[in-house]
């Protein structure tokens, strides 16, 4: 399993590997609640899917959380899906993440999302 969350300058970095649908949901908790706590502006999520990719459906879940809570102004949220099988799921993260008040967009690359946050 992989779930890297680490500070870096700038931004939350979230590395979801692939996992089970337990371990991915837990995941994505977690990196709520440090966002939560460190009072995060900005977010990258990296997600890859071998076995189920609509246990990502759980970062829904989380913006849920976020917006209930309150984000600061300008927060962002990048989502990269380094799996084809996320791209879909991410694409609908975005959706709500908008419908929430929260700005998000999906990347195809870690990079182009890294200069959007950097922005």
């Amino acid at each position: 399993m992989t779930c890297e969350i680490v500070r870096k300058p700038g931004w939350l970095y979230v590395n979801l590997g692939p996992s089970l649908a337990d371990e991915v949901q837990q995941c994505y908790r977690a990196a709520a609640m440090e966002c939560l706590r460190g009072h995060c502006q900005r977010v990258l999520v990296a997600g890859l899917a071998k076995f189920d990719p609509m246990a990502h459906l759980a970062g829904r879940d989380a913006l849920r959380s976020l917006a209930l809570a309150g984000m600061p102004e300008g927060f962002r949220l990048a989502l990269v899906a380094l799996s084809p099988n996320l791209v879909r799921i991410y694409d609908d993260a975005v959706q709500e993440a908008l419908r929430l008040g929260l700005e998000a967009q999906r990347f195809d690359s870690e990079a182009e999302a890294e200069r959007w946050l950097s922005s």
